[in-house]
């Protein structure tokens, strides 16, 4: 092994040269480098790669480790589009933008456990969840291409809620139903309600297409759901939401004229609804302005919670609330447990081994007399 400057007089010869054997071949190559030192380390450095390559295993390209964070997550957000839905899209991009806002301009060499430590702290000096944080070194982490422990093997997730949400109050329920009588949206008008009566989650009734709803035959098939057991579940609805989306088609027809079965229930569109060949992907500002009026604090997550909730109050099996829901973690199916077990006691107290006869003839049977014994003295 030897580092040594070229003799020939030109503008590359003023960095080192490396050059060493490997497997028999000779490598010769500049280290691009004026510091000696900088370059004996380029050539361990080189050395090991080739080292890596000639076994199979995968190494890394030079020009991999100048780039900056942001040039990374680019090229992946570019790819990501091509084969992910809107949603997830939307969820990656929302992620990163918060990477890149503090980590943009960091070299990936640079990107160590101290400088992640960093941004861990400035996200929880911003308020911002542990879930949150997790998610978002994740997205990080998939777009460099390798596991956030093989990348910073010392820094542990943090430690996330373990709460699978809640179910409203009859009370707070109808404050939110009260409250979108005046909102300027249409789309809260019908979305609320319909989560609250199917227990869809907002993405699947935000992706919905009239195709999708048999307001004859009074049903919803849910498309692309989060889970393949989720994924074309048919959901009966009672009358009350039968009205609340006839309702809706009457304003689309105003809106739109007669939907084809490929429009979209909620088309997209700021501030009013514009295209219904796309359907509404954020609905945050009206659904935080509805809840900032109401006083009510709840995710919008926490409508699917108050239908399972009733579900299981009402006595539903676990399989009737898995074939509604879609799926149900094992979280919350316990969380719900208490609840049918209390229904299920309701109803089993009814079953007897002799049941009452009404209007039966009473038989009078004689009692014995047993005689009452003399106490001791």
């Amino acid at each position: 092994m030897s580092v040594y400057r070229p003799k020939r007089k030109s503008e590359a010869s003023k960095f080192y040269v490396c050059e060493f054997f490997i497997h028999g071949k000779r490598i010769q190559e500049s280290t691009g480098t004026t510091s000696k030192t900088v370059a004996k380390e380029y050539e361990k450095l080189r050395r090991s790669e080739l080292e890596r390559a000639a076994t199979g295993m995968p190494t890394e390209q030079k020009a991999n480790r100048i780039r900056t964070v942001a040039e990374v997550v680019k090229p992946y957000l570019e790819a990501y589009e091509l084969n992910h839905r809107a949603k997830s899209i939307l969820f990656s991009r929302g992620r990163l933008e918060h990477v890149c806002r503090v980590l943009g301009t960091v070299l990936l060499s640079d990107l160590t456990e101290d400088r992640v430590l960093a941004y861990i702290r400035q996200r929880q000096g911003e308020k911002v969840s542990g879930r949150t944080i997790n998610m978002e070194l994740g997205e990080l982490s998939r777009a460099m291409g390798h596991p956030w422990s093989l990348l910073w093997p010392k820094v542990k997730k943090l430690e996330e809620r373990k709460n699978v949400g809640r179910a409203l109050a009859s009370e707070e329920q109808h404050r939110l139903l009260d409250g979108l009588k005046d909102r300027r949206t249409p789309h809260l008008q019908t979305l609320v309600p319909l989560l609250l009566l199917t227990g869809m989650r907002a993405g699947e009734a935000l992706s919905l297409t009239w195709g999708q709803a048999d307001l004859i035959g009074k049903t919803l098939t849910v498309g692309r759901a989060k889970t393949s057991n989720g994924t074309g579940r048919v959901i009966p609805i009672n009358d009350e939401l039968a009205t609340i989306l006839a309702a809706h088609r009457a304003w689309f027809v105003g809106e739109f004229d007669e939907p084809l079965p490929d429009h979209y229930l909620f088309p997209w569109g700021k501030p009013r609804p514009c295209d219904p060949s796309r359907h509404a992907t954020d609905i945050t500002w009206g659904w935080d302005e509805l809840r900032t009026d109401t006083g009510v604090r709840c995710r919008l997550h926490d409508l699917r919670h108050t239908f399972a909730t009733r579900l299981a109050e009402n006595g539903a099996s676990e399989s009737t609330m898995l074939a509604l829901m879609g799926h149900m973690s094992r979280a919350m199916l316990e969380r719900y447990s208490h609840i049918r077990m209390a229904a299920k006691r309701e109803a089993v107290s009814g079953v007897t081994l002799r049941q009452k006869v009404e209007n039966s003839e009473v038989v009078p049977v004689k009692v014995p007399v047993v005689a009452q014994i003399a106490t001791i003295q």
